[in-house]
């Protein structure tokens, strides 16, 4: 991460002290797109639905032994399909296919891996249109994020993001003081991470239209979260 050139000279004429940035690294993360259907597609013939997704997911490395199916529900929308990939690469990843929705899951997903990523939930959602005989309405990314801090308490790190008068709120010694923010089409919440010591964990979540390209809900969310290192003074591989 690198600090705007002008930002820098700004606080320089005004005698201000740039502050370091934090060192952090990132132990966990689980991506999360969903492709929302104007109305339920053809589930009619499941088994050729299976076939054809099955089919086209396997250059990505998903296989029959990795595809569980749950239609014992009682209600139809709870119906899915889960196709896990078996690959010993890139490991963690899954398509869930329902009546109303599809559903394209990575644990940890690299940044190496981005191009393949995109192109395999590309391959799932037009195979599903074709055979499900299904169109979008609309398209939602969700990024949970655990960020470790080296060489800073947590709670400093997110301290600034609250006006003062918030501390004023109820007594006794702050813990952590995190952030939800809630706008049109997006949201973020920065909470204490309860799994890595000295953590963060944050939620970010945005709803895009449904002619949005999937290169540009990727760009978009590597935006999102080089604002939220900038914002809250942080350095490190994202």
């Amino acid at each position: 991460m690198k600090t705007d050139a002008r930002l820098l000279d700004y606080r320089g004429q005004l005698g201000e002290k740039v502050p370091d940035k934090t060192q952090a690294e990132i132990p966990y993360s689980h991506l999360e797109y969903t492709a929302v259907f104007k109305k339920p597609m053809a589930w009619t013939a499941p088994a050729n639905l299976i076939s054809a997704v099955l089919t086209e997911l396997e250059p990505w490395g998903f296989k029959l032994d990795g595809v569980e199916i749950k239609t014992h529900m009682e209600k139809l929308s709870e119906h899915t399909v889960i196709f896990r990939r078996t690959a010993p690469l890139f490991p963690g990843q899954s398509v869930t296919l329902g009546v109303g929705r599809v559903v394209v899951a990575a644990e940890n997903p690299d940044r190496m891996e981005a191009e393949q990523l995109v192109a395999m939930s590309r391959a799932a959602l037009n195979v599903v249109c074709q055979t499900g005989r299904a169109e979008i309405q609309s398209q939602h990314l969700f990024l949970g994020v655990h960020i470790q801090l080296k060489d800073k308490p947590r709670r400093d790190a997110t301290a600034s993001l609250l006006n003062p008068v918030a501390f004023e709120l109820l007594d006794g010694e702050v813990k952590f003081p995190g952030i939800i923010l809630l706008r049109e089409k997006s949201s973020i919440v920065i909470d204490a991470s309860v799994g890595y010591a000295n953590g963060l964990y944050v939620r970010i979540s945005r709803e895009h239209p449904p002619e949005a390209t999937l290169e540009h809900l990727a760009e978009v969310l590597r935006k999102d979260e080089e604002k939220l290192f900038d914002v809250l003074g942080l350095e490190g591989i994202l």
